[in-house]
């Protein structure tokens, strides 16, 4: 079966077929495993819908309309995912004292939909973390309600995208970090 491009909003959306994996913005990255005309409003509302499978909560089921508000993107490649974890160190720490001004920053960054902008969340709130830790501080349960949003949906997606567990890349991103944690760190207490 063969669908159209889609417009909404002025912006092209892909269509996907079964068997594709996407990217969605809800419940990370997903399988299409049906797409079929559902009335879910009653008889005259039919649309089309994606019957997605979350990769990494296989009890759940998604029901997402094809031309839904909700986004949805191409998963990344194992190439992207290399070329991200090369420029983690590069990417920037967002230097925000205020708690909320932060996690005000953290959400925009994360509403972004973008790989780059979540894994700088995801840099910022390691190192603030190791900063705390290092001066004999409790972390900061705003970070740690955030960083286990945001870091499941980066790790899950780069795991997928690598073909290993998540832990497994989890670490590698940290450990692309170990240098500068060490010399943020060192800045810190010297």
């Amino acid at each position: 079966m063969y669908f159209s491009p889609l417009i909404q909003d002025g912006e092209y959306m892909k269509r996907y077929k079964v068997g594709d994996y996407l990217m969605h913005e809800r419940s990370g990255v997903c399988k299409v495993c049906d797409i079929s005309e559902e009335a879910l409003d009653g008889k005259g509302s039919e649309k089309l819908y994606y019957s997605l499978q979350p990769v990494f909560e296989k009890s759940s089921k998604v029901l997402t309309p094809v031309d839904s508000k909700v986004r949805m993107r191409d998963v990344m490649t194992r190439e992207e995912t290399e070329e991200l974890l090369s420029k983690v160190p590069s990417l920037p720490f967002i230097r925000e004292k205020n708690p909320r001004a932060a996690a005000e920053i953290f959400k925009e960054k994360i509403e972004t939909f973008d790989l780059y902008d979540l894994a700088t969340v995801v840099k910022t709130i390691y190192l603030r973390k190791q900063l705390r830790l290092a001066l004999g501080k409790k972390t900061m349960s705003s970070d740690e309600k955030i960083m286990a949003s945001s870091g499941k949906r980066l790790f899950e997606e780069m795991a997928f995208a690598r073909k290993e567990d998540v832990s497994s890349t989890e670490n590698t991103f940290y450990l692309a970090l170990k240098k500068e944690k060490d010399l943020f760190l060192q800045e810190i207490t010297e």
